[in-house]
């Protein structure tokens, strides 16, 4: 829960601190209070070292200076400089609070930002005007400010939906490290950037991917569909966007004045033709390639049959210029497709390559050009584009067809084998979509890296049903409802009651889904709804799923990094799905535990082109405060050994203290 206006106004009287607030009507936001700026910077000292080593026993502050500049001057930021800055304001946390500092945007807007976060080629399911739902790099999605809605989740319901993108954010070159989780998901990101956990109230917690390891983040347990799933693909709008109009010929009654002028217009008149360039993407009745006299309708039906067809084409088909190949062992595969081919009025005509192989060719240049359009050819191949806008039914037949062409179907799991690393991609969004379980691995054959993709629609007694034990949460709920452990166990089966008491103690790090079910049927059986248990169902029939972090390793690639703001409305959502099968990830932003005190260190980079002036006092970020379910047990300060409590001005990393660094020396 986010504190209001009202809230901040009222906790500043007791026991939040913010000192000094020189100007409360100008500062304090709807939601939020904008910080200043202090008059002390830390600037990186231009030395000739190949790189900073936090293993040394150099103190990481014989790299950087301090600046100090009276209140009156301005602090010029140049391009593509980073420096440490400082909040003017003293801040202390209580600790049932959690607080967030992020850049304003008007301060983004002159190309200053505060934080860091992924790597351009990063992939995002999002949705744009133009092509609905679809799979695009975030760094076209941010240099290129395309409008789009992002795959997130509600911290408050935990459903799954689209949200708005509120804000691209270019960011400075930074180191990248790739998240690996156990089911194979990656995602590539900077040090500091946060993925999702669960806390021990039920609360959604941030986590560093620097501290990730050996955490349970989340993932999708279930993608949304599009608002308005395809029904038909536009064939001339297709092939005028990707393909090659010089190789079509368009039929309408209405072309005539498309071919005035042109060397052949009596012949096109004569046969009511033109060629589709200068036909448009309007008007025609029919199409054709090039000398062909096989034509069809401009708009093909999005069927399942059409999707099963596509699915096992990228799987088992290749495609020539004037004809399409499906090759398999199962000749009613092989006939299924000939069966979709001869509905679209094209015959097809077998040959068995070798005992029990059989091939099955469509000698149709139109069709090779579409299909190659819509899925690619060769390696490349790829779950079409547009896929992400078909129906959950449609896309399930496309996920058959793959399977029948390269995959095996078991009792407890489906398989799925592919030499791309872009389609196991592919394929694992397909999973996240249908809500399927997934897991992901690669191994190395004579012929390349084989990937496999192994999913199940009824999730198996792991993989999928996993969540971190809500130790807090499950003893408010049996409490709320005036339980005693023993009544506890009654209600739900067990025969001791050191079954509940194992769960809400923390013995086990994770807990069943299907055991939260349980629990929950059992406590909804008292007849009361408290927001415990409220919390308890948004778990066990929420949107997400959790996944743990096996490992998190450098890549070795230092490059310009992106982000995107999701906060529609000022809503509390600020993540969206990025990386290799779907991981939620944060947006950037300062993180402040609760029982922290002192000034706050910012990270301040100029994207832009020309120097920027940075004035003292002036307000370049705003904190947002968030209730805890509960106050925590181990706030921020010495007990932690924590690194920056009461700092005062610019503090340079401290990571050197960190227990993974101490080397017994």
């Amino acid at each position: 829960m986010v504190l209001s206006d009202r809230d901040i106004e009222e906790r500043l009287g007791e026991d939040l601190v913010i000192d000094p607030i020189l100007d409360a009507k100008l500062q304090i936001q709807p939601s939020s209070v904008d910080l200043r700026l202090g008059n002390t910077f830390r600037v990186f000292k231009n030395l000739h070292v190949p790189y900073i080593n936090p293993l040394s026993d150099d103190d990481l502050e014989t790299y950087t200076e301090v600046v100090e500049i009276d209140d009156e001057e301005p602090f010029i930021l140049h391009p593509s400089e980073f420096v440490l800055g400082t909040t003017l304001e003293r801040v202390e946390v209580p600790p049932d609070l959690v607080a967030r500092v992020e850049g304003r945007s008007s301060l983004g807007r002159l190309a200053v930002i505060v934080h860091a976060s992924l790597p351009a080629d990063e992939e995002l399911l999002v949705w744009t005007p133009e092509d609905g739902l679809c799979v695009r790099e975030i760094g076209a999605l941010v240099e290129e400010r395309i409008p789009c809605i992002a795959v997130s989740f509600d911290p408050e319901t935990l459903e799954v939906g689209l949200h708005e993108v509120t804000d691209w954010i270019e960011n400075p070159t930074r180191e990248i490290y790739e998240v690996v989780l156990d089911s194979g998901r990656t995602v590539r990101t900077t040090w500091d950037h946060n993925l999702f956990t669960l806390g021990s109230g039920g609360e959604v917690d941030r986590i560093e991917s620097s501290d990730a390891e050996g955490a349970w983040v989340m993932i999708p347990g279930k993608t949304p569909e599009p608002p308005v799933p395809e029904r038909e693909i536009d064939l001339l709008g297709l092939i005028h966007r990707y393909g090659d109009a010089e190789d079509f010929v368009a039929y309408g009654e209405s072309l005539g004045e498309a071919v005035t002028g042109h060397q052949n217009a009596t012949y096109y008149r004569s046969r009511g033709a033109a060629p589709l360039r200068l036909a448009g993407t309007g008007g025609a009745a029919q199409i054709a390639f090039k000398g062909s006299d096989y034509r069809v309708d401009p708009v093909l039906e999005v069927t399942e049959e059409l999707a099963w067809t596509l699915g096992f084409y990228i799987a088992e088909g290749y495609a020539r210029r004037k004809h399409l190949t499906f090759v398999n062992t199962d000749r009613s595969h092989l006939k299924r497709v000939e069966n979709w081919f001869s509905e679209q009025g094209k015959s097809c005509s077998w040959n068995e390559q070798k005992e029990g192989t059989w091939s099955l060719t469509v000698p149709s240049a139109l069709w090779s050009s579409v299909f190659t359009l819509l899925a690619g050819s060769g390696k490349e191949k790829r779950v079409p584009a547009r896929a992400w806008n078909w129906s959950d039914e449609v896309l399930k037949s496309l996920m058959d067809g793959l399977l029948d062409g390269d995959g095996s179907r078991r009792e407890t799991r489906d398989v799925l084998y592919a030499f791309n690393e872009d389609l196991a991609n592919d394929a694992m969004k397909v999973c996240d979509r249908l809500g399927y379980a997934a897991t992901c691995r690669n191994r190395q054959r004579e012929t390349g890296t084989e990937w496999t993709v192994e999913f199940s629609e009824v999730t198996p007694h792991r993989r999928g049903q996993l969540i971190p034990t809500p130790t807090d949460l499950l003893r408010e709920a049996r409490a709320a409802l005036g339980l005693s452990l023993r009544e506890a166990a009654d209600l739900t089966g067990h025969s001791s009651k050191s079954s509940i008491s194992n769960i809400e103690n923390g013995e086990y790090e994770t807990v069943k889904k299907s055991s939260l079910e349980k629990l929950l049927e059992a406590y909804e059986s008292v007849g009361r709804d408290t927001p415990p248990l409220r919390r308890l169902r948004q778990l066990v029939e929420g949107g997400v799923s959790f996944d743990r972090v096996r490992e998190v390793r450098p890549t070795g690639r230092e490059v310009p990094t992106y982000d995107l703001e999701v906060q529609p409305g000022g809503k509390l959502v600020e993540n969206f799905l990025g990386g290799f099968g779907g991981v939620f990830l944060s947006n950037t932003a300062g993180y402040i535990d609760p029982g922290y005190r002192g000034q706050i260190t910012l990270e301040l980079s100029n994207l832009g082109t020309v120097p920027v002036a940075l004035y003292p006092k002036m307000r370049v970020s705003q904190v947002v405060f968030e209730q805890m379910t509960s106050e925590a047990e181990r706030p921020y300060g010495a007990e932690r050994g924590s690194k920056y409590q009461d700092q005062e001005g610019p503090i340079a990393s401290r990571i050197t203290v960190d227990e993974e660094f101490d080397t017994g020396g």
